[in-house]
């Protein structure tokens, strides 16, 4: 009598090496896309630390040209209102091209105000809109002479533009100290010391629209809602990968572990 053969025993998917190299796989972008959930949380506790702090600081008494008188830290008073007096110096206007504002394309327009013979500060004065026609038409802004009074706020450098081609400062292009009054960004302390300007802060100035210019400024905002933003969408990946290992790696491979009714 012919022996039968033995029956073929097959190994449990979860003992094969394909198995276990998945769930090592799957466990590791759970722990990263966590990490990095958790990471974006902190940076939005972070960014509302600071700022209630920049909040508290424009809650305090108006600085004047005294607190100017020399070199500052910016981080130490941000966001703190300013009440100065000064003179314009109209020569030296800088207007930062395609800014926009309620959806409309122009400049913002800054200016150096001489506080004293060895203090300036540049203020971010307000926002003209773009010639229709030419788009490098210079708009037109008065600058009183004689003693002026600017209300604002101490403000970090004007926020920079993506360029296309390349820099337009003058410390890149290699053109002279008095380049070009319209520019895409500014380094504010390059450009200062290209033309031995004694700046020593960024002021934006506030009130009712004057001059030939707006001043329709978007609220300060912390930025912490886009780090949450981000946190959700890495807790989602993290999830999506825990239930596709489950439904993949363990609900079929019980069910084909399971044995068949006839």
């Amino acid at each position: 009598m012919t022996p039968k053969p033995l029956p073929v025993v097959s190994r449990p998917a979860w003992r094969s090496a394909r198995w276990w190299f998945v769930t090592a796989v799957a466990l590791a972008l759970v722990a990263l896309t966590a990490r990095l959930g958790l990471w974006q949380l902190d940076r939005a506790q972070q960014k509302e630390g600071l700022h209630s702090a920049q909040q508290a600081q424009a809650l305090l008494e108006p600085l004047t040209n005294l607190a100017f008188e020399s070199p500052v830290d910016a981080t130490a008073g941000l966001h703190r209102r300013v009440s100065l007096l000064g003179v314009w110096v109209p020569e030296h206007t800088i207007y930062l091209q395609n800014r926009m504002q309620n959806a409309k394309p122009g400049f913002w327009v800054l200016t150096p105000l001489r506080l004293s013979p060895t203090a300036m500060v540049l203020v971010q004065r307000g926002w003209a809109p773009r010639d229709r026609v030419s788009s490098d038409a210079l708009p037109a802004v008065d600058s009183p002479s004689g003693l002026v009074s600017v209300q604002g706020r101490w403000a970090p450098e004007p926020s920079r533009m993506v360029e296309l081609g390349g820099t337009t400062d003058s410390s890149a292009t290699g053109s002279p100290p008095r380049a070009s009054a319209l520019r895409q960004n500014l380094d504010v302390q390059t450009w200062a010391a290209e033309l031995g300007l004694p700046i020593t802060a960024t002021v934006l100035q506030t009130g009712p629209p004057s001059e030939g210019l707006a001043r329709d400024w978007a609220p300060a905002l912390s930025g912490a809602d886009k780090n949450r933003g981000y946190a959700f969408q890495w807790f989602a990946l993290s999830g999506l990968v825990v239930i596709l290992f489950v439904w993949f790696q363990i609900i079929l491979v019980l069910r084909h572990a399971l044995p068949s009714r006839t």
